[in-house]
C-alpha cells in the first residue's frame, strides 16, 4: 500500500511533485485521473493522481478532490498532500477545503508556496516569482485562469471558508522549536489552514521538521518542495534512495567561476570540498590531501545530490615561485594540481561504487587530467549545453559512455554551472539502489 498520497490539479503538477519524491527515494506514480488507478497493481509508495480541475468550477473541482480523498482515507496513508500550481493559478482554496472536509477533521492544512530552485519564494505573505510580484507577471494575463493578486493569504482566504493563518518568515527563521510552538497556536486557535513564508529550501526543510514535532497531521499543500521535505522528516529516509548523483571537478579560481559556484550552492545546497591547491603540488603531502578529500566526500555523499571539488576560495598561488624552488616549470606546477583534483575524482568515482552517474569538469587541464586517471580514450561529444561548454560521453576505460560535460573557466554567466549540471542530472536514470547507512 502506497504511503503518501498526492492530489494535483492536473498532470505535470502531478509528475512535478513524484520527480521530487523519487529523489528522496520514494517509489512515485503518476495517474492520468482516478479511474486509471488500479489497487491491485500498486506497488508504489507515492501515488500522485491529477484531478484536472484547475480551469473547471470550484463545485466540480471540490467534488474531484473528495472523491480521490474517499477512495484512500481508510486506507493505511501516511501523508496527503495538495499539489498547488507554482503561480497559484486554479481552485486552490476549494481543492484544500475538500481534503480537509473528506478527512477526519482534525488535520492542519500547511501552505508552503515556495518553490526556490524554480524562482518562487513567499516572503510576508506575498508571492515572489524571480523577485517580482506574482500579479506583475505574465500569469495575471493567462487566459483561463487569471491570478489578480501577490498576496496568498487573501487569494486562498476568498477561496474557502476555513480561517487561514500565517506565518512570517522572521518566525520560520526562529527556528524549528519555536516554529513548532507557532504552529500549534494557529492551530488551537481554530485554524485549520496556515500559510507559511520561506525563501530557501533550508527554511521549507526546517518548516517540514517543526511540522512533523507538531504530531500533528499535516496535509502538506505545495508546488512540492515542502511534501517531498515533510515526507523524509515524516517517514524517514527510505531503504532505497536515487542511484545517481553528478559530481564535478573545478580547478579554476576565476571570478567568474567563483560566481558559479556561489549560484550552484543557492540553487542545489552541493558538497562541496575545498582542496589545497598546494598540498597537490608536494609528493610528500599530496597523498594525505587527496585521502582527506576522498573521505570527506565518501562520509557525506548519500545526503547530496551534487557533489564536487574545487581550488576556488584557496588563496591565490605564486607559481613562478613555487616553480623556482622546486626546479619545474609554472606549466608543472598548474599539471600537479590538476592530476591531484583527477586523482580525487577517480578515487571517489570508484570507492563510491556506483553512485556518481555524470561529471563536470572545468579548465581544460582539469578535463584532460580526469579523462587520463578514468582511462579514457577521449570524449564523443554530442550537444553543446552553452556556448563553449560541450555534453557528451566517455569514450572507453572503466566509465565507457558516462555522461560528461566540459567547461572552461572563464566560459558562461553566474548560471553557466547551474545549467550544466541541471542538463546531467536530465541524463542520467532514475536507478535506485538500497540505502545502508
Amino acid at each position: 500500500m502506497s504511503r503518501i498520497i498526492v492530489i494535483a490539479d492536473d498532470l505535470t503538477g502531478a509528475n512535478a511533485t513524484g520527480v521530487l519524491l523519487a529523489r528522496r527515494g520514494f517509489k512515485s506514480a503518476t495517474y492520468l485521473n482516478l479511474q486509471n488507478f488500479s489497487e491491485e497493481k500498486n506497488n508504489f509508495d507515492t501515488i500522485a493522481i491529477s484531478t484536472d480541475s484547475r480551469g473547471i468550477s470550484r463545485e466540480l473541482a471540490y467534488a474531484r478532490v473528495v472523491e480521490i480523498v474517499k477512495v484512500f482515507k481508510n486506507k493505511t496513508i501516511s501523508m496527503f498532500s495538495k499539489r498547488i500550481d507554482s503561480t497559484l493559478r486554479g481552485n486552490i482554496g476549494a481543492e484544500i477545503e475538500a481534503v480537509l472536509d473528506t478527512l477526519d477533521k482534525e488535520e492542519l492544512a500547511i501552505v508552503v508556496a515556495s518553490f526556490p530552485s524554480s524562482g518562487r519564494i513567499a516572503v510576508g505573505g506575498y508571492l515572489m516569482v524571480n523577485a517580482i510580484p506574482l500579479e506583475k507577471t505574465d500569469v495575471a494575463k493567462d487566459p483561463k485562469t487569471p491570478v489578480d493578486t501577490s498576496c496568498i493569504i487573501e487569494l486562498i482566504s476568498n477561496q474557502t471558508t476555513y480561517e487561514v493563518g500565517f506565518i512570517p518568515l522572521k518566525e520560520v527563521l526562529k527556528g524549528k522549536n519555536s516554529l513548532k510552538d507557532r504552529i500549534l497556536q494557529e492551530k488551537r486557535s481554530g485554524k485549520r489552514i496556515v500559510i507559511i513564508d520561506a525563501a530557501t529550501d533550508e527554511e521549507i526543510e526546517a518548516i517540514a521538521k517543526a511540522a512533523t514535532a507538531t504530531k500533528l497531521s499535516i496535509v502538506a499543500v505545495d508546488p512540492g518542495p515542502f511534501t517531498a521535505a515533510l515526507a523524509k522528516t515524516l517517514l524517514g529516509q527510505s531503504s532505497v534512495i536515487p542511484g545517481k548523483k553528478v559530481m564535478f571537478a573545478v580547478g579554476s579560481v576565476t571570478n567568474n567561476t567563483q560566481r558559479q559556484l556561489e549560484e550552484l550552492k543557492l540553487k542545489h545546497t552541493p558538497l562541496i570540498a575545498k582542496v589545497d591547491p598546494e598540498a597537490l603540488i608536494y609528493p610528500e603531502r599530496k597523498e594525505e590531501e587527496i585521502h582527506r578529500v576522498v573521505t570527506t566526500l565518501l562520509s557525506q555523499m548519500n545526503q547530496y545530490e551534487v557533489l564536487g571539488v574545487t581550488t576556488n576560495g584557496s588563496s591565490i598561488l605564486n607559481l613562478k615561485e613555487i616553480s623556482r624552488s622546486l626546479n619545474i616549470s609554472e606549466d608543472d606546477v598548474t599539471q600537479r594540481i590538476a592530476e591531484g583534483l583527477a586523482k580525487i575524482t577517480e578515487n571517489t568515482m570508484r570507492l563510491s561504487k556506483g553512485l556518481i552517474g555524470a561529471l563536470y569538469t572545468s579548465g581544460g587541464d582539469i578535463t584532460v587530467a580526469v579523462c587520463k586517471e578514468l582511462k579514457s580514450a577521449g570524449i564523443e561529444v554530442k550537444d553543446e549545453v552553452l556556448p563553449l561548454a560541450a555534453y557528451g560521453r566517455i569514450i572507453d576505460g572503466q566509465y565507457n559512455n558516462m555522461p560528461i560535460i566540459t567547461k572552461g573557466g572563464l566560459v558562461g554567466g553566474d548560471t553557466a554551472m547551474i545549467d550544466s549540471i541541471e542538463y546531467l542530472l536530465t541524463k542520467i536514470s532514475n536507478e535506485y539502489h538500497i540505502n545502508l547507512d
